[in-house]
């Protein structure tokens, strides 16, 4: 039943008649050892009131089918039987010969295992009854169209003892082995939210805390989209504990078996060629120390390198005396670089801790990366990535982690980076955007209303091919950029909607995500729009030009789908590019455009008339937090209250955050 319909006798399969003696047979066994009446099997048989009129000759002809195909061998006990009983008929089997309720008493067992603490017995009983499965229940039925209540409830049994099944493993400290899976289960069941919580904290456990909040976006707008409802408290409080690192999200503690180092997907003794990131660190030592003593620390050095590049899905290679190289593959995704950055500064915060001396280089480009049976393994790599790198290491001085520029134009949504001088070698990494950071910490209440607003603007756009641009307004500290980037959280999880997705912040600088263009199309928008944008900083008297620009890229450029723009910070910008941003929605035709930007009120005081009186622009204001959203946000900050007086907390958030 767990798969096509199969009567066994021993090991030979006996065949079955017509399609309504299958039917029959398939409701006889999800009802074993109960009466089976005959108006619902001439239901299940014809629904929708279309039995002829000798359905009921034909379903007493398909019982005498099913009573001979179970009588072919000598009955013994224990045997299948169908005999009628009023008002209809009843299979009597043992539950043992079918393999839905095998499946049922498994689950049963596994479900005691979790709930009394055995997790490692629970995983294998549970994995037992899931393999058990061949595909949908009664799939072969299903295929013509029979779309029974009761198959419906047997599939969402089987997604709950999914959902089992990934606790216990996660329970145990697995969650490297369910993860594709549990990824696949939310992928096809978006409304699950005790799958999604399962996910998010998967992923975070894995280290990838930003991937974890994209799921719960995603979850959010399928819920909001298709039922009108946000996602459960469960799921809201763990969006916060991930947002601020809650240590109980680590678990209990697992000691499971040192992983064998990543490979990348290519086979042993052949040479790869792709675009990476390479990532080499130097770690000094103290030259007076005994030889002993720095071998020891050297191969200490090397293990925690290898295992900070294993964690932010690198690979490490072979190293050298004090050197370590790792490579980061670039992935459709396009984030290789941003995580060996990531790695570079991990490694350097645990080599600083243990007063070692670094420098640190990561490069991007193209290399020829081999997996060599003559070092068990291990990738050897060689071509202009690896050079650069080797130039930029030079480079460095003590404590520095330099990336090249095409790392830096990769990763500049993440860091914040910066020259040593005009003529020096590559691009110092200062850090994380610690304002981007900031703000994504702060839970973001009382703004729906607004960003119904903004999605309301959003299908006007796609619907219309009209541009249209919306300023918002607010003081500083009001959470201007909090709010775009919810805004654009949201919109990221429905890729379907848009063409492109631009941002552009003082923190993060440019970014252009592609809903579903190809990573050169989506590197050649970047560049057209990079190049508008720099020359509003360089010729500040040519706005004409600018609006130039937007037209060749505009007319290079077809969207089918909208293309959204999110500014921050709208009145620090340049005389020129205020200009172009304030007509934009004027002089773009009819395109599917969205322009959001942020601006505290000063830009009214530069720009009195800013985009007054223009139908395709829009003005929302963020005003102050109510006391009722006050309260609700400091709860979801419970750890950070000053005091057990609601009033005085208000009080004191308001003086903090202006």
């Amino acid at each position: 039943m767990l798969g096509p319909l199969e009567v066994q006798d021993g090991d030979q399969v006996i065949p079955l008649g017509g399609t309504k003696q299958r039917a029959a047979l398939g409701l006889f066994l999800l009802c074993a050892n109960k009466v089976v009446a005959t108006s619902k099997l001439l239901d299940a048989l014809w629904p929708n009131d279309d039995a002829p009129a000798s359905a009921r000759k034909i379903l007493q002809n398909a019982v005498c089918g099913l009573r001979n195909a179970l009588a072919r061998n000598d009955r013994t006990a224990g045997e299948a039987m169908l005999i009628t009983q009023p008002p209809g008929y009843l299979l009597v089997v043992d539950p043992e010969e079918v393999d839905l309720f095998v499946f049922y008493r498994l689950v049963k067992d596994g479900r005691a295992d979790l709930s009394q603490g055995r997790p490692e017995r629970a995983v294998a009983t549970l994995r037992q009854a899931l393999d058990m499965w061949r595909g949908p229940v009664l799939g072969d039925l299903v295929e013509i169209g029979i779309a029974w209540p009761e198959l419906a409830t047997v599939e969402n049994a089987r997604l709950d003892v999914m959902e089992d099944y990934f606790e216990a493993a996660m329970a145990c400290g697995r969650q490297d082995e369910i993860l594709r899976e549990l990824e696949t289960m939310v992928e096809s069941q978006p409304l699950r939210e005790r799958a999604c919580r399962q996910l998010m904290l998967a992923l975070y456990r894995n280290g990838r805390h930003v991937e974890a909040l994209d799921v719960y976006a995603r979850m959010r707008t399928a819920l909001v989209d298709e039922l009108g409802l946000d996602p459960g408290r469960d799921l809201r409080l763990l969006q916060q504990a991930i947002l601020n690192h809650d240590p109980v999200l680590a678990g209990a503690p697992v000691v499971p078996e040192a992983p064998p180092p990543a490979r990348p997907p290519i086979q042993q003794g052949t040479a790869v060629r792709n675009t990476v990131s390479v990532l080499l660190v130097r770690g000094q030592t103290d030259s007076e120390a005994a030889a002993d003593q720095i071998d020891a620390l050297l191969d200490e050095t090397s293990g925690l390198i290898h295992k900070t590049v294993r964690s932010f899905d690198g690979v490490p290679t072979v190293s050298l005396g004090s050197m370590s190289m790792a490579v980061f593959e670039v992935g459709e995704e396009g984030d290789g670089p941003a995580r060996a950055v990531r790695a570079g500064l991990e490694i350097r915060r645990q080599l600083d801790a243990g007063n070692l001396m670094t420098q640190i280089a990561v490069a991007t480009g193209k290399a020829l990366v081999r997996s060599d049976p003559e070092t068990n393994g291990w990738l050897t790599v060689r071509g202009s990535a690896v050079d650069k790198c080797q130039d930029l290491l030079t480079a460095a001085a003590e404590g520095e982690l330099l990336v090249c520029s095409d790392t830096r134009r990769e990763s500049e949504s993440n860091f914040t980076f910066r020259r040593r001088s005009d003529d020096a070698m590559g691009w110092l990494v200062n850090g994380m955007a610690e304002e981007l950071l900031s703000s994504h910490a702060v839970p973001l209440v009382d703004r729906e209303s607004e960003l119904a607003l903004l999605n309301g603007l959003l299908d006007r756009t796609g619907y219309r091919q009209r541009p249209h641009f919306v300023t918002v307004l607010g003081e500083p500290r009001i959470g201007k950029s909090r709010f775009l980037m919810e805004f654009e959280r949201r919109i990221a999880s429905r890729p379907q909607i848009m063409e492109y997705l631009v941002s552009r912040s003082p923190a993060g600088g440019l970014v252009v995500q592609g809903a579903s263009g190809s990573a050169p199309r989506r590197e050649k928008v970047s560049a057209r729009l990079r190049e508008l944008f720099d020359e509003a900083s360089r010729k500040q008297d040519e706005a004409g030009r600018m609006q130039r620009l937007w037209k060749e890229f505009l007319a290079d450029t077809p969207l089918e789908r909208p293309l959204i723009m999110i500014v921050d910070d709208l009145h620090r910008m340049p005389d020129p590019l205020l200009d172009f941003f304030e007509t934009l929605a004027c002089f773009s035709g009819n395109v599917p455009l969205l322009v959001v930007g942020a601006a505290r009120p000063e830009l009214l005081r530069r720009r009195p008339d800013w985009s007054g009186g223009s139908p395709h622009c829009t003005t929302i204001t963020l005003d102050p937090l109510s006391d009722a959203a006050l309260d609700q946000l400091l709860e979801l900050l419970h750890g950070k209250l000053p005091s057990d007086d609601p009033a005085l907390n208000r009080r004191s958030f308001r003086a903090m955050t202006g």
